[in-house]
């Protein structure tokens, strides 16, 4: 899988979009907790944070719902989209599951049928099944960010962290530019197909 060089994404391929991330979990939310003991809050919070510097030299008006480790209530994260008008929220989690240390996928989310939502959670599914070759799940879901979004939103957990081998994976800083990576190529295709309707 390619990944693109800061060469490569200086073209302003997205100049007047606003995109808000949505780093999942925060301060005393701890979010999903891997098998040593890594914290989903601090996964999640890394990655929106390079995704957000790809997607600013792409051009992107970049709003991030947290930007350090603190709980934002899940009302506030989407008002935070909505009130900017944004062209897409992409909420940025990892997934985790009792008892079953084996199951590693992508899971994307979507609730809304009356915009494009379903559009871009299947663009990340199929980015981030390429990139781990998994077969993962699209659901519809009305999650609290979901239900009360009046934007394009998606809620995007590439990997599960209870994997023994997927949470050592997630440890490593290039890992989560590479995952960031994979957002951005989601993202640049999304506005792409936007655009060819």
């Amino acid at each position: 899988m390619a990944i693109f060089a800061f060469s490569d994404v200086t073209n302003q391929v997205l100049a007047g979009k606003v995109i808000v991330l949505d780093p999942e979990n925060g301060g005393y939310d701890s979010g999903p907790i891997g098998p040593t003991g890594l914290m989903g809050k601090n996964v999640n919070l890394q990655v929106a944070l390079d995704l957000a510097q790809i997607l600013k030299l792409q051009g992107a008006t970049v709003i991030l719902t947290r930007s350090t480790d603190t709980y934002v209530p899940l009302k506030n994260r989407i008002d935070i989209a909505n009130k900017a008008n944004a062209d897409l929220f992409v909420s940025i989690a990892h997934n985790s599951i009792q008892g079953a240390p084996n199951v590693d996928r992508p899971q994307v989310f979507y609730w809304s049928t009356s915009d494009s939502s379903q559009l871009a959670a299947e663009i990340f599914l199929k980015e981030f099944d390429r990139f781990f070759g998994t077969k993962g799940d699209l659901i519809r879901e009305q999650f609290t960010v979901l239900q009360y979004a009046q934007v394009p939103a998606v809620i995007v957990e590439p990997c599960f962290m209870s994997n023994p081998s997927r949470e050592n994976w997630l440890k490593s800083a290039k890992n989560l530019w590479r995952e960031a990576n994979i957002y951005d190529m989601a993202i640049l295709e999304y506005f792409d197909e936007l655009n060819a309707s």
